[in-house]
């Protein structure tokens, strides 16, 4: 999984997507930023609800896919149409939710770092 960027807003009002760990020179007055300056620890919090949130959208359907795809081809294909009405409902019942508190949590416990220019 590719981590997630970093926005760097500079003092002159330009701003980037960096990735953490990699410094940025600002284009328009010249100051680097690096982003080492961000402990590990929070920002690995933020990747670990990140790999959660992907977990538990594309988890359940693939659990059901292993279930259902064997019993299709096994024992009968209506199975195969109750796996295609499990996973429809899963997309726009359960995701709609899920994202609305994922991303309540997010934003409520994400960090707000403070870099300063080299």
């Amino acid at each position: 999984m590719r981590e997630p960027a970093i926005t760097v807003t500079c003092d002159c009002g330009a701003a980037a997507l960096v990735p953490y760990g990699k410094r940025w020179v600002c284009g328009s007055c010249g100051k680097t930023w690096d982003t080492n300056q961000i402990p590990r620890a929070e920002y690995d919090a933020l990747i670990a609800s990140v790999k959660r949130y992907r977990l538990m959208t594309v988890g359940p359907p693939l659990v059901l896919s292993a279930i259902m795809i064997p019993l299709a081809i096994l024992v009968d294909i209506r199975f195969a149409f109750l796996l295609f009405l499990l996973v429809l409902g899963h997309g726009l019942l359960v995701l709609p939710h899920l994202r609305r508190r994922a991303s309540q949590r997010v934003l409520d416990s994400a960090p707000k770092w403070k870099l300063h220019p080299e």
